[in-house]
Parts: structure tokens; sequence; C-alpha cells
């Protein structure tokens, strides 16, 4: 019997998704499984933790065939049941995340086990042996059952969670770049974060822009209204634009999607401490430079007063990190500089942008019925509700005065000549 959580109802989840479609992973995990006592469904997180997919938790209580009693859950990521559906659909992010956890990661895990280190990027993935030929679903191990869990993204990360993504990060890219050399280039549903056939987008970053542009003010960033609006105009969508094809340049497997939540962290129940971080919602990589990955985590998920006067020392721990890597994966070309990953970080400024206006104010927006995809994309009405809770809450106003005096100093709403 398939239910919901108390306060959702049947009909929030599609129907195919039922007990049977776990069938193989619990016969996987359970050989001596006698039968299924109990199935529900749950949704995950609460309001504005998920905005471009539906992200379930599936409960089983089983009995062994011994007699004894077993409890067991997955996660199932599925195609949202809002205006956005079509929108997913096309930017290819079910191909690109199956691939990713079911060939990539595996792959860049054994080459850290021939380097004779232990490496693991994230939670167990369920490959189906027959895929379901019309539906869009993804099935993980449920990383709750082994206390991993997020940290809270209105505080952000501090500078030891900070560097442990770091950390993570460079094993991942330097895998993803020494993979790279051995066997050749990526399919080119990872030349672009998103793979839209059109720019469906315009009217969004319009009205973002915009609203970003009146809240100037609060930020005591008035001065720079004319360059954002001019900047902001002639911007490309950068989730959608292809990557850079530079001569020379130093390029990974990003992320992609590089914010707190999507690092979940487990911790020693004796000290305290992280003892394990892996990534989730592997759906937005793109190949190319690090840079992406590194303005987008910085800006978007450290603590206020480490984000910009740290940001530095960031850089230069992730790149100690990275080479360190690609030395152990002997990565048969010359390694990258630090002032090499200085410069891409200025080349890819165009990032900073969106980050500010687009992902940093859903990181620090207050949980709400209209924190949802389909009120960012409304031009009015709940969009121009969301718009101002995004840009005029206090966290996203301290934040901002740290963040625009920087970005300006260093270029980043210059419109080129």
């Amino acid at each position: 019997m398939v239910q919901g959580k108390e306060e959702g109802t049947i009909e929030q989840f599609p129907a195919w998704l039922n007990q049977e479609l776990f069938r193989e992973y619990l016969e996987r995990d359970f050989p001596d499984l006698k039968t299924v006592k109990s199935f529900r469904l749950e949704t995950t997180g609460g309001n504005g933790e998920n905005y471009t997919t539906l992200l379930l938790r599936a409960k089983f209580e089983l009995e062994l065939k011994d007699g004894s009693q077993q409890s067991t859950s997955y996660m199932a990521k599925v195609l949202p049941n809002n205006g956005n559906r079509e929108n997913v659909i096309s930017w290819q992010v079910f191909e690109k995340e199956r691939t990713t956890y079911g060939q990539y990661v595996p792959e860049f895990e054994q080459m850290y086990r021939d380097a004779g280190k232990k490496i693991t990027f994230g939670a167990h993935y369920y490959e189906p042996k027959e895929p379901l030929k019309e539906e869009e679903v993804i099935v993980l191990e449920d990383l709750g059952r082994r206390g991993f869990r997020n940290v809270n993204r209105h505080i952000g990360l501090d500078i030891q969670h900070a560097e442990a993504v770091l950390e993570k990060l460079a094993h991942f890219h330097a895998a993803s770049a020494v993979r790279f050399q051995l066997k050749g280039a990526y399919p080119a549903v990872y030349n672009r974060n998103l793979c839209s056939k059109q720019d469906d987008f315009k009217e969004f970053r319009h009205n973002q822009i915009k609203a970003f542009v009146e809240a100037l003010p609060l930020y005591e960033a008035s001065d720079l209204a004319q360059s954002v609006e001019s900047f902001g105009r002639q911007a490309e969508d950068m989730f959608q634009q292809y990557a850079p094809q530079i001569d020379g340049e130093f390029r990974v497997l990003n992320h992609g999607d590089a914010w707190c939540n999507n690092f979940m962290f487990q911790y020693d129940k004796s000290t305290g401490k992280i003892s394990e971080i892996y990534f989730v919602d592997l759906q937005m990589s793109r190949f190319c430079s690090p840079a992406q990955d590194l303005l987008y985590f910085i800006l978007s998920s450290t603590q206020l007063d480490i984000k910009i006067a740290k940001f530095d020392h960031f850089i230069k721990y992730y790149h100690d990190k990275l080479t360190e890597n690609l030395k152990l994966l002997k990565y048969p070309k010359q390694l990258p500089s630090l002032r090499g990953l200085h410069q891409s970080i200025f080349t890819y400024g165009d990032w900073i942008l969106p980050i500010i206006t687009v992902l940093l104010p859903i990181v620090l927006v207050d949980g709400s019925d209209d924190a949802n995809m389909d009120s960012m994309m409304d031009s009015e009405g709940s969009g121009e509700k969301f718009r101002n809770n995004l840009f005029k809450n206090p966290r996203i106003i301290r934040n901002q005065k740290e963040i625009l005096p920087w970005a300006h100093r260093r270029g980043a709403f210059e419109v080129p000549k």
C-alpha cells in the first residue's frame, strides 16, 4: 500500500513509483527477502530545498526468510509535477546523472584504488536491469540511514566544512582530468550544464536582474545599477552556455551545482569531527575549468565572515589538494599552476552575476509555499512576491554588502567592448 506523508496526498506521487519498482533493489540488498510488509513514500526536505526535481524517500518494512524484521529505505529522484517538467526533460539532466553515477564515479573511485587510496564520491547508485521507457527515475542509497546530513544553508559552511568540500572537489576534478587524458572526450551532454535546445530563460533573467537592481540601495550599492543592468542585458545564460574552448586551459568535470545542499556530511560519533563527505545531485556536470565549481561553491555556500576574507585561501587550499591528487593519479601533462587557476577564475567571472542574483538568494531565502521553480519563472503574482523575498531578506542584504564591492573590484560587471 502506498501512503503519503500526513500533510501530503497520494496524488502528488507518480502512480508507477510503486513497491514493484524497487523489487530488484530489495532482492539485491536482501537475498533472503521473504515479503514486503509495508511500503511508504515520503517527500524529503521542505519548501525551498528542491527546485528542478522531486526527491522522495521510499521506506520499507521487510520480513526475511528466518522470520526477522528489517527496515530499509531508498531515495528516488523523479521529474517534478509542475510547469517546469518539460524544461527539466529538455535539459537532459537525468541522462547526464545516470551516466555520471553509473560510469564515471565508479571509474574515478577505481583509479584511486589502483593508486592505493580509498575515495568514495557519493551514495550507492542502483542501476536498473531494464530502465523505464517513458519515465525518469534515479534510485540511490538513503544516506540518512548512515547519519549523513546537510549543513544549515542559511548559516553556510565554516572553514573546516568548506575545506572538506574543496578537498573532495579536488579528488573528483583530478580523476576526471586524468581520465580525459587517458580515454578522450566526455559526451557532448557534458559541454553544458543544461542542454536546452532553446533559451527559455530570457524573461526570467530580465525579471531577476530588474528586481536585483531595484534592491541595490539596500546593499549600499546604488552606484552599480547602470553597470549591473548593462552587463545583465547582454549576458548569456551561464547554465545553458557551451563551455568555451580555450587553448591550453586545464579542464575538469565540474560537479556543476556545487552548493551546500548538494554535499552531505558524516561525523565521527566520539569526536564530532567530519569523517566523510559525499556528493549528491550530479545532474548538471560540465567539462570546463574548475573555476566554475570554485566560484559557485565559495560565493554561495561558505559563511559570510570567510566568504571574501578567505577566498584566496580557499583557492590555494584547493590547488594544493588538486595537484597532490593529479600527481597521485599520474597526470601526464604539466600540472596547473596556482597563478593559472587564479587567472581562470577571472576569466570565468561572468559566473558571478548569476551566482549572486539567482543561486545565492535561493540558498538564503526562507522556505515558503512560493519557494519553487514555478514562482521563479512567473513574471508577476507569486513571482513578484518570491523575488521580493529573495532580494530583501536580511541574510541576502548582509551577503551582498560583502560580495558586491569585491565583485566590482574584480571587474565582474564590465561589459566587453
